[in-house]
């Protein structure tokens, strides 16, 4: 018993599925569920954020920080939440204290460091952040192809974005990403990607084929940032670029439409294959992380 509003603590034997990245340990996780809110992942994702504030407070900043994505830790698929897997990770040499989303709320997890960080330098998904000064640990991260092909890249990208609001209002953490094209000669900035409690999507015609400008742009399904309703304009939003999609908040997202919307308009564009829309560099960086876009098959340049 903890006392907490959760479930009892768990310790969780090292199974079948993990046997690989945890060769010696006897138990994988001691689980402590710490609350229980509501199943909406916008009360889900304001619970997390609450407990990753108090453990901040103690503790600072998180060595690790980001999301578990399409697929759980070691596998586990049916150990992910619905509305989204994100996680801070605070590292000590050999063991690591991890705030995870559980099936119910927020969990704290006590767990050896290297049994994650194998499988995630081979087997990891999602995204994650590294802490800039984090005591010279080095974390490996998965080397997965790009995507051969437009139908890998679509699934990819409406992974990464089914949850992103999400996870990004859990763990405080706003990604914001530039995705260039590679037109003939010339690589223009094409999207951004831009997610605080909220996932906006931006479209820049500069350098593209006819068939991605002026009306065929809304034809593709994008609308002039003016002309969005009231409340749909993100705070701050310098007008550029002009053309947008306020995506939705937590739960809200329809990221089958919106990977399929980013993929034809790349096309009419004039990018030739999935391997030339690239990742901004600047996108690496957010204060204080350095982060990593396992899901996203694309290069980063």
């Amino acid at each position: 018993m903890t006392g907490l509003p959760g479930r009892d603590a768990v310790l969780v034997p090292v199974g079948a599925t993990e046997r690989e990245w945890a060769t010696l340990e006897e138990y994988l996780e001691l689980v402590v569920p710490l609350s229980r809110p509501a199943p909406e992942p916008h009360a889900q994702a304001q619970e997390f954020r609450r407990a990753a504030d108090a453990v901040r407070q103690v503790l600072g900043d998180a060595t690790y920080a980001g999301s578990h994505g399409s697929t759980g830790p070691y596998g586990r698929r049916e150990a992910r939440p619905l509305w989204g897997s994100p996680f801070l990770r605070w590292r000590q040499d050999r063991v690591t204290l991890e705030l995870q989303a559980g099936t119910d709320g927020p969990e704290l997890v006590l767990q050896p460091s290297e049994a994650w960080e194998t499988w995630y330098s081979l087997a990891g998904r999602g995204f994650v952040g590294v802490l800039e000064d984090c005591c010279g640990q080095q974390l490996q991260h998965p080397r997965w192809e790009l995507a051969g092909d437009w139908d890998t890249l679509q699934v990819s990208i409406g992974a990464f974005l089914r949850t992103l609001p999400a996870v990004t209002l859990a763990t405080g953490m706003s990604p914001n990403l530039a995705l260039y094209g590679r037109v003939g000669d010339a690589s223009p900035i094409m999207f951004d990607i831009v997610c605080d409690d909220r996932l906006y999507l931006g479209y820049c015609e500069y350098m593209v084929e006819e068939a991605a400008r002026g009306e065929n742009a809304v034809k593709l399904g994008w609308t002039r940032r003016e002309l969005l309703p009231p409340g749909h304009i993100r705070p701050g939003d310098d007008g550029k670029p002009p053309w947008r999609i306020d995506a939705g908040g937590p739960g809200e997202v329809q990221a089958s439409e919106m990977a399929a919307l980013i993929v034809r308009t790349a096309q009419a564009a004039g990018v030739t294959k999935p391997t030339d829309l690239i990742i901004g560099g600047e996108a690496e960086y957010r204060r204080p992380y350095w982060i990593h876009f396992a899901e996203l098959a694309m290069a980063t340049g």
